[in-house]
């Protein structure tokens, strides 16, 4: 087109001059005036011809077939569209054959752009697809909104073809369909407050010291927390890592990443659940185990109201197996991985939780040092909200708030398992540490950051929606450490609880029931002993069961 334009104003100009010069030698007399009309025509179509030609040429001789076509619709009926179809059109080698357009413009329906039909609208596209057998459809409406790209493209992918779009939101959308090119934002983005790092000599020397040479335990291994710390205590030199998980496709990826980054740490992967005693047992007596990183429990707060009976089978006496095989074969140190959620525990998971802390402090003066370390959600594990949110932000939203209040106390996996190592280095036995948090964030503020470090823009390109608090769930979190019973450390991020003495007679024979009970599968009586156990706790949400 700014080739005809350009020859155009060329032969016009052309012709005027040649009017002139005509006009100005032989004057208008002694020819027809239709002769400026015709030379200005055969001009035109001659200089306009010849390099016409010489492209049409060209173009076929060069003409590279695809091996497929791909037939597609554009969607967006504007410039936009009409010059994505010129491109594909003086580019067959792409292999793409466009059947026709689609616009919500009611006014461009059964309009023709450069010959190719608008064929309806966006709710039309499951037809269209059907009808005229596409295999993809190509967005070009530059404009429109992160959420209309995204809902479009659901529609798109649940009619089983590609989504595609222009090149200014590649970012959005591939040959796949829609993926995850979100900008990636580290978490201390979200919290807002500086990550603790344990630097100080003192911290790092006693870490070594307590896991350097020694053959450790972790359970759970392929999990968000055990895996981190089992990347950190292969770093450390231990005589060897036990990687104990059930989950086969975690175990063998944390089995890899650690051969590669760590090839001298002998590594021995168990594929093992913690409720089978004698399997763990062996483990313990073939490997004459040091220390014990208890990590592996069910962390889902919804899924354990549901799941009372799995929660105590898995949380309450895997825990107690595990820490009994410990005491009987002399393992050195054993450190539970426990929660907030167990202070005053208003659900079945903290309840469960509680209850191990009880177990550990039970156990001690058998000669291995048991040992709690307790904290908040941690954010970017598999049991943390940001995953979630991630995934509704991917799709387009809403992003889902249990309560405009609700407020946790967050800290980042690395940070997790510093506390973890450092306080399994620094503990004695009997002792629950508990790390300063800072404040507690509200989900909500949570949620607004995550979009808009994403490069969105929360209620505009991605609704937030209230559901309502799950059962169990409570709206804040208790700041348990800094009420009665808290005694400082060396380390001032770090804090510790002694707690209270209580009937290990009695906490025993409960601990009976509870199993008897779990072989039968009475749920209403696993409920008595749970709140006979911890009285403290409020399970509101099983009342009426």
């Amino acid at each position: 087109m700014y080739d005809l334009k350009s020859i155009t104003k060329a032969v016009f100009l052309g012709s005027i001059l040649f009017i002139l010069g005509i006009v100005f030698v032989y004057g208008t007399t002694g020819y027809p005036r239709s002769v400026f009309i015709i030379e200005a025509i055969l001009n035109l179509i001659l200089v306009g011809g010849v390099r016409f030609g010489t492209r049409l040429i060209k173009e076929e001789c060069t003409k590279i077939t695809p091996k497929q076509i791909s037939y597609a619709l554009i969607l967006g009926a504007g410039k936009a569209g009409a010059l994505l179809l010129n491109e594909i059109r003086t580019n067959p080698k792409i292999g793409i054959r466009v059947v026709g357009f689609i616009d919500d413009d009611p006014i461009k329906k059964n309009a023709h752009i450069q010959g190719i039909p608008v064929l309806g609208a966006s709710k039309d596209i499951p037809h269209l697809v059907k009808k005229y057998t596409i295999d993809e459809v190509i967005i070009s409406i530059p404009s429109a909104s992160y959420k209309m790209i995204s809902s479009t493209v659901q529609l798109i992918k649940e009619c089983g073809v590609v989504a595609k779009v222009l090149p200014s939101l590649g970012e959005l959308i591939a040959k796949n369909g829609f993926l995850n090119q979100l900008r990636d934002v580290p978490y201390d983005e979200l919290l807002e407050r500086p990550i603790l790092k344990f630097r100080r000599e003192k911290d790092l020397s006693i870490i070594k010291k307590d896991i350097e040479n020694k053959t450790i335990v972790i359970t759970g291994a392929g999990g968000s927390i055990g895996s981190e710390l089992s990347r950190q205590i292969a770093a450390l030199n231990p005589h060897a890592l036990i990687l104990y998980d059930r989950n086969e496709n975690n175990l063998y990826h944390i089995e890899l990443e650690l051969t590669k980054s760590h090839p001298n740490c002998n590594l021995i992967p168990t594929l093992g659940d913690i409720s089978d005693i004698k399997k763990f047992n062996d483990t313990l007596a073939m490997h004459r185990v040091n220390q014990i990183y208890h990590t592996a429990a069910y962390k889902h707060v919804p899924m354990m109201e549901r799941e009372p009976l799995e929660a105590v089978r898995n949380n309450i006496l895997g825990t107690k197996n595990i820490a009994e095989c410990a005491a009987s074969h002399n393992v050195e140190k054993f450190v539970l991985i426990s929660t907030d959620k167990a202070v005053k525990p208003k659900n079945i998971m903290g309840i469960t939780k509680r209850i191990c802390e009880m177990i550990l402090q039970s156990l001690s003066g058998s000669g291995t040092k048991f040992i709690a370390v307790r904290f908040g959600n941690v954010i970017g594990s598999n049991g943390s909200v940001i995953p979630l949110f991630k995934e509704q932000i991917l799709f387009g939203g809403p992003v889902t708030v249990t309560h405009p209040d609700a407020s946790r106390y967050f800290m980042t996996i690395s940070e997790a398992v510093q506390l973890v190592l450092t306080a399994g280095a620094m503990g004695q036995g009997g002792e629950i540490f508990l790390l300063d948090m800072g404040k507690p964030i509200k989900i909500v503020d949570l949620a607004r950051r995550l979009i808009k470090n994403s490069g969105l823009t929360p209620e505009k390109d991605i609704e937030i929606h209230y559901t309502g608090l799950r059962p169990g769930e409570k709206l804040h979190e208790e700041l348990y450490w800094k009420g009665e019973g808290i005694v400082p450390t060396s380390n001032k991020k770090i804090t510790m609880l002694r707690p209270a003495d209580f009937d290990k007679e009695f906490f025993f024979s409960q601990i009976a029931h509870l199993e008897k009970i779990e072989t039968e599968n009475n749920k209403h009586d696993l409920l008595e002993i749970l709140k006979s156990i911890v009285p403290e706790a409020s399970l509101e949400s099983h009342k009426a069961n």
